[in-house]
């Protein structure tokens, strides 16, 4: 008790001190071209998607599609997109919706 009355610091019994320079050359962490790398993949497979989407929903305007026949099935349309690619399925989807919207 007369420790905690004298504010001294207790340490364990296995304290080992650690030297300046030990923290001073740590390494870890990701570096910064993994991270541009992981950005560039996401981005160019995001737009490949998009595009996709695109091209399908020009495709399904040509092949007859028309506007009161896709609000019918709208919503399960887009759940089937979703549920089979997850947010690359809603990508898709959005490229498919705003280019044939872009078409009606």
């Amino acid at each position: 008790m007369e420790a905690i009355l004298e504010k001294e610091l207790l340490l364990p019994n296995q304290y080992v001190d650690v030297t300046d320079q030990e923290m001073e050359y740590v390494d870890g962490g990701i570096a910064v071209a993994t991270v541009v790398g992981i950005v560039t993949v996401v981005i160019a497979a995001s737009g490949a998607t998009y595009g996709a989407g695109r091209v399908a929903g020009e495709r399904a305007y040509y092949a007859g599609l028309r506007n009161s026949t896709y609000q019918k099935w709208k919503w399960q349309i887009r759940a089937a997109a979703v549920g089979v690619g997850g947010v690359a399925g809603g990508i898709f989807m959005l490229g498919f919706e705003n280019k044939f919207y872009s078409m009606i």
